[in-house]
């Protein structure tokens, strides 16, 4: 791909999400530590953490306990989970809500965490704007009117999101194993969660859950 796009770029280009670009980020930083993506993830992040259910290739034992995946529309037939190979980067992680809150609690608290602390950190300094009322660090968005930090994803029969605010002191992931829906979805469903915890008058589910005409509620892991 690179040798037929090449690495030109405008002098001052704007903000543009882009999951090749954290594929090709991923399998960049691999190279030169010299190992495989997976690998480097356990060394730098994982391994420090704890997040033993962290993992892009899945051992057997992991794998019996890996949810299907089903589409975001009725009737929310199974689908395959994707292999991305060389695109790792950009989504290829399973994990756990367990490890995923692991994972929060290092944003919250990287003083705790002593061998990421800085690097933690320097995520989340803002670099540029991203969409109206928000801006971005490394990879997570921040947004303003709340005050957190956030970042949601899917893949074919799975989507999440996950957010946190160091000075309200909270977190939270939003797991589940259908997507993408546009309707009812983990970010909707984790801005309920984000206005119960701090007071605010909350979203209906109830609501979300009928304007989604789904019922896959049991694969929801909050």
């Amino acid at each position: 791909f690179l040798a037929r796009q090449g690495v030109g770029r405008p002098a001052h280009p704007s903000f543009l999400y882009s999951n090749l670009g954290f594929g090709l980020l991923g399998q960049a930083l691999a190279d030169r530590a010299g190992m495989r993506y997976p690998e480097l993830l356990k060394q730098e992040i994982t391994g420090p953490l704890g997040m033993r259910d962290t993992v892009v290739s899945l051992s057997p034992e992991q794998r019996e306990r890996f949810i299907q995946g089903h589409s975001g529309n009725p009737p929310h037939d199974a689908v395959p989970a994707w292999e991305l190979d060389a695109l790792a980067g950009a989504g290829a992680i399973r994990s756990s809500a367990g490890d995923m809150l692991t994972y929060l609690e290092a944003q919250l608290h990287p003083e705790r965490f002593k061998a990421l602390s800085a690097a933690l950190i320097e995520t989340h300094r803002l670099r540029a704007e991203a969409t109206p009322g928000e801006r971005i660090g490394l990879a997570w968005f921040h947004d303003a009117a709340s005050g957190t930090f956030r970042h949601a994803g899917a893949t074919a029969g799975y989507s999440s999101y996950a957010y946190f605010d160091p000075e309200g002191d909270y977190a939270a992931i939003v797991l589940m194993n259908t997507g993408p829906n546009l309707v009812l979805n983990p970010e909707r469903i984790g801005e309920h969660v984000r206005q119960r915890l701090t007071g605010t008058p909350a979203v209906s589910l109830g609501k979300l859950v009928a304007a989604g005409k789904t019922g896959v509620w049991n694969t929801l892991r909050s």
